[in-house]
């Protein structure tokens, strides 16, 4: 039986089997189908199918990530969604916190709520902070209000009432009575998606939810259906933004939860592959067709968030975006990868991405009509890629037009010959990606040069080297199947589920029987979850944390809290818990002021999977037999073009140590090994590369 993993990027979908008998790993890349991306994840499967000769019923789970949720989101092509909230709250997605992400721009820019105003209707109800009824619920008007929505053709609701965290009771009568006068239209409830306080993050995150709910349920089931038309009988799980896995009927319901579904696949298997290398401290670099990410692992862990934003209006300005409330793998993403396409602006600078050719019509060299040049082009032109290897030497490389491209979109403006314009494109893109990684490095309180790059992507062990030395980073690793890593990240995950209550009180005035059935009811959630989906009761594993903060401090962290019943001789300890948290990050703690919590955490997960690698056997003795040849490439420290020996990466072995300049092959990427540096190969394939200073 086989395991697949399945990633659908922005211009590849990337498929991954593993082969639970033996451990090994078969990969497959196709391009993505924009038009139906579940065509192109369908077409990478039975393609690998195809090479194993087995069937779609040897399959026992398939688990997939994508970007559906986040494109319809950036590109506006979701559900024509309506809000219901509270009289008075109509415009607190215009609202937003109130504050300014650029201070000195007067004419800044914030992104259009996914909600026009005409379709956000309140509503007579009003509930007090402690939850009480201040106001009933006004049902004929709620009638009328879904009556108006449904006739202004909406095709999903939201619902976000004031304080409802505190008491869902009203918004729970919303939903039935929107099942009773639309019962074909779906539903997301604030107390379902993000029961937690600070009104505009939780109203934002449920509209984004229904936003794009009809479209998550109509590619599910498109995506089931394919797959079953080819005899799968397995269980289809999505990857959550926050690391985990959830079952297809979780994702479909709730599809803002896997908007990083495929960059957060990436960041696990940077973690599995960090340790694998009995590394504690990596930074996963992860570049393929159209954008880069970068995120910290530590002892195998993600750095995770509960706050992040998408569809920012400006990339790089926190606040530009729509706020989401959700646990998500803290990364920064920049638009810089393959496909980033290369340019001379109006002050003849030269410039890349972050626009991207994407998979249609795709980079010059494509041979799709493209006519931009792009980071890939710029690559084939130096000598690193192979025209006529480009995944396996299924798709040939047209030099000739990336040539024209880059001579006449960027050679020619400037004044260059054409190997200046190409190595200018390549160290412009890793200088982005350079100057993010610093600024995602100091804003965390990291030293990155304590970390190891674990490079994968299409084209991310293309470029590592060279942002690892800029960065001063000691070391590369690069998985074997480097091009299709992020699709193993989805291999690697647990299943899991996540809940949060809001329950704010200082430490020393908690209600603690409250606090226990806050918990106990997560907990008990959690539970029932995985267990419908096959987990054994011994296998689950909760964890608990809570959200807390100073009295009067605007945001809060992350603490750990016991497990089992609490009460007032936990005090001790969770303050304690605390104190520690908030030293690591400030470095001092303020004993004068009072903790309270707010936002209570349990994350109920199933066993990790056991992902045990085949191991290569030493099938050939020395260099020269893995050595298919060399060919002219281009190095700055040359100044020109010299032959440099190519490698057959299946043709390595435990051992094997390759000093630079070099190039490393296999059918979904390519590795670049610059002057001064050594590759070495262990017993799975994966290389480490020791570097020397930039």
């Amino acid at each position: 039986m086989f395991k697949v993993g399945s990633d659908i990027g922005g211009t590849f979908t990337d498929t991954v089997f593993l082969d639970e008998r033996t451990g090994e790993l078969v990969l497959g890349k196709v391009l993505t189908t924009p038009q139906d991306p579940s065509i192109g994840a369908v077409d990478g499967v039975t393609e690998v199918l195809r090479s194993l000769g087995a069937g779609a019923s040897d399959i026992s789970q398939l688990i997939h990530g994508t970007t559906l949720v986040s494109n319809a989101i950036i590109e506006r092509k979701g559900a024509r969604t309506g809000l219901i909230t509270t009289r008075g709250f109509r415009d607190v997605l215009e609202a937003r916190t109130g504050k300014r992400y650029d201070l000195y721009d007067p004419a800044f820019e914030m992104p259009e709520p996914l909600v026009p105003r005409f379709l956000r209707k309140e509503v007579i109800e009003r509930l007090a902070f402690d939850g009480t009824v201040v106001q009933p619920l006004d049902e004929a008007q709620a009638q009328a209000i879904v009556r108006e929505l449904v006739a202004e053709g909406v095709e999903a609701i939201a619902v976000c009432f004031l304080h409802s965290f505190r008491n869902p009771a009203h918004e729970l009568a919303m939903k039935a009575i929107i099942r009773e006068e639309a019962p074909d239209i779906p539903v997301s409830l604030s107390v379902e998606v993000v029961p937690e306080i600070r009104e505009y993050p939780r109203t934002s995150t449920t509209a984004a939810n229904a936003y794009a709910e009809p479209l998550m349920r109509r590619y599910m089931l498109a995506l089931g259906e394919k797959l079953r038309g080819q005899s799968f009988g397995g269980n289809l799980y999505v990857m959550l933004s926050g690391g985990g896995i959830t079952t297809g009927e979780v994702a479909a319901r709730f599809p803002v939860r896997v908007l990083e579904s495929g960059p957060a696949a990436g960041a696990i298997a940077a973690a599995f592959y960090g340790q694998l290398a009995g590394l504690d401290k990596v930074l996963s670099f992860d570049m393929g067709g159209t954008t880069a990410k970068v995120c910290f692992i530590e002892d195998g862990r993600p750095t995770t968030t509960s706050e992040f934003e998408v569809a920012r209006v400006h990339r790089f300005k926190s606040g530009s975006g729509l706020a989401i409330k959700l646990p998500v793998i803290q990364m920064l993403e920049i638009g810089a990868g393959g496909g980033s396409i290369a340019y001379v602006d109006r002050l003849g600078l030269m410039k890349v991405g972050p626009q991207s050719a994407g998979a249609d019509p795709g980079p010059a060299c494509y041979g799709r009509g493209g006519p931009e040049p792009t980071v890939t082009d710029a690559d084939l032109v130096l000598g690193y890629l192979d025209p006529d290897y480009f995944l396996g030497g299924k798709m040939a490389l047209d030099r000739a037009a990336a040539e024209a491209a880059l001579r006449d979109k960027v050679a020619s403006p400037l004044g260059m010959d054409l190997a200046q314009a190409a190595w200018g494109v390549h160290q412009v893109v890793n200088e982005n990606m350079v100057n993010a990684a610093r600024v995602h490095a100091a804003e965390s309180g990291r030293d990155v040069k304590s970390y190891a790059l674990v490079a994968f992507g299409g084209a991310g062990p293309i470029h590592a080297c060279a942002v690892a030395q800029k960065l001063g980073m000691p070391r590369v690793v690069v998985p074997l199947g480097a091009g299709v890593t992020s699709a193993v990240g989805f291999l690697a995950a647990p299943l899991v589920f996540d809940f949060v209550r809001s329950y704010m009180a200082p430490l020393g005035e908690l209600e603690w029987t409250r606090v226990n059935d806050l918990l106990g009811e997560m907990e008990a959630e959690g539970t029932r979850l995985l267990r419908l989906a096959g987990v054994k009761p011994s296998d689950i594993t909760l964890t608990r944390t809570c959200d807390m903060r100073y009295v009067g401090q605007g945001h809060e962290i992350k603490v750990p809290i016991p497990l089992g019943r609490l009460d007032a001789s936990h005090l001790a300890a969770i303050q304690g818990a605390f104190d520690e948290e908030y030293l690591r990050l400030y470095h001092l703690t303020n004993p004068q002021y009072r903790v309270e919590g707010l936002n209570w955490r349990v994350v109920a997960s199933g066993p990790r999977p056991v992902m045990v690698l085949r191991r290569h056997p030493a099938s050939y003795a020395n260099l020269e037999q893995a050595r298919k040849g060399e060919r002219p490439a281009f190095f700055p420290e040359h100044r020109t073009y010299r032959a440099c020996p190519v490698y057959d990466r299946y043709k390595l072995f435990e051992g094997a140590s390759i000093s630079g300049p070099a190039i490393i092959e296999e059918r979904e990427s390519t590795v670049v090994v610059p002057p001064g540096a050594r590759a070495t190969a262990d017993q799975y394939l994966n290389l480490t590369i020791s570097l020397g200073r930039a």
